[in-house]
């Protein structure tokens, strides 16, 4: 009896629309196990077992690496979201993944995983945003090394230079201010995003795109109808539903970016006059941006006021600059633990204990509606006596090649 992997390299065949692309000595042969329906079961297995299936035959491969597959996989991921971690211990840098915890017990533990990366682990990282499946990596000197990883196929793919223009009568370049990663889930398209800035009086509104798409990668230059200025904070920025928003100012007024990935048009939303009172200095400084429930939220990353309240602000309509304000009373476990991560899918604020302690690790989560506290103990970061710890939430599986 012939085994499994004989069994499929001799009997399938793929078939797209009318016309079958598979070597043509398996086009004679009839197709007992359709395509489509294997495409879906691949897609309910984990990530390891799909990497010991690719090995199995060049068949079995090419059905795993096509794109209505690698689309499948997507949004299953999608349906069960994860913890993604970002360690930098010993100078190096490690990614570790857990499934996101459901309704869990209070005092729970849970272990982290580790992902087997390509890139050098003594990368010279400063800076990391994940953006649906697919991680920037910014690093070295200014952040001049750029590189996209996929922890999950282990992949990188170092981003090409950017180049830009100089002034010719003094001779002055632009300088790059931001280099962004963001994903439009209607083209399922990646881009990143280069914004540069301009020592001379007048800020350049010319910027840069890539798209991570196969063959030649380069940049392309797109117009900005807006003078932004101060775009160079980090940890300020976060991608939802193919908008990219980030900090900046407008002369002297803060306001809060929008990039429209499909378009690549750029817009922006104004800071009521209000919310300056609630963060102060920290909205320059560690204000967090985070998905409330698929609207823009924003948040002091740390500290609270005097009352211990916790206030967040969320868009409501972002063409008409409207915010609503939300003030919650937090349980006193948390505010002494108040580092700030965000709020799942599900609706519920995340809080880490000090990223930099190297005390075990845990995140406390806390329902607004509900009132309920739990917290989560993480496992797998033993082996580091010191570490620094990054937390992404909601975060997906993605077998894109980069």
């Amino acid at each position: 009896m012939k085994n499994l992997e004989e069994q499929f390299s001799e009997n399938l065949s793929i078939t797209f629309g009318n016309e079958r692309q598979f070597p043509s000595s398996e086009r004679e042969h009839s197709n007992p196990i359709p395509v489509d329906l294997l495409i879906d079961i691949f897609s309910r297995l984990p990530r390891k077992s799909i990497d010991r299936f690719r090995c199995v035959s060049k068949f079995w491969g090419y059905i795993l690496r096509r794109p209505d597959f690698t689309e499948l996989f997507l949004t299953r991921s999608s349906t069960c979201p994860r913890l993604f971690f970002t360690v930098i211990a010993d100078g190096k840098l490690f990614f570790y993944s857990l499934p996101q915890p459901q309704n869990p017990d209070d005092n729970s533990t849970l272990v982290a995983t580790r992902y087997h990366t390509s890139f050098p682990e003594y990368f010279p990282y400063s800076f990391c945003s994940s953006v649906c499946g697919l991680v920037l990596l910014q690093g070295g000197l200014e952040r001049k090394v750029r590189m996209i990883c996929n922890p999950i196929t282990g992949e990188f793919l170092t981003l090409p230079k950017v180049k830009t223009k100089s002034n010719p009568a003094t001779k002055v370049k632009d300088e790059i201010a931001r280099i962004s990663l963001c994903y439009d889930p209607i083209s399922k398209q990646f881009k990143v995003l280069c914004m540069t800035s301009s020592p001379r009086k007048r800020p350049t509104t010319h910027h840069q795109v890539l798209t991570l798409e196969s063959g030649k990668r380069s940049w392309r230059r797109i117009e900005c109808k807006f003078r932004f200025r101060d775009i160079s904070i980090l940890y300020d920025e976060i991608c939802i539903n193919g908008v990219l928003y980030f900090r900046a100012k407008m002369r002297k007024s803060p306001v809060i970016v929008c990039f429209d990935v499909g378009s690549e048009k750029f817009d922006f939303i104004k800071i009521d006059e209000d919310m300056l009172g609630d963060f102060g200095y920290c909205f320059t400084g560690h204000l967090a941006l985070f998905n409330y429930k698929g609207k823009l939220g924003l948040r002091n990353r740390s500290g609270f006021s005097d009352t211990h309240k916790f206030v967040l602000w969320v868009v409501e309509d972002a063409g008409n600059h409207k915010w609503s304000k939300h003030t919650y009373e937090l349980p006193s476990l948390i505010r002494d633990n108040p580092w700030f991560v965000g709020m799942t899918a599900a609706g519920e604020t995340v809080w880490s204990s000090y990223k930099n302690d190297p005390k075990p690790f845990f995140l406390d989560l806390y329902n607004l509606e509900r009132e309920t506290f739990t917290r989560v103990n993480i496992q797998g970061f033993e082996e580091f006596k010191r570490r620094t710890i990054h937390t992404f939430l909601d975060s997906v599986e993605n077998l894109k090649f980069v």
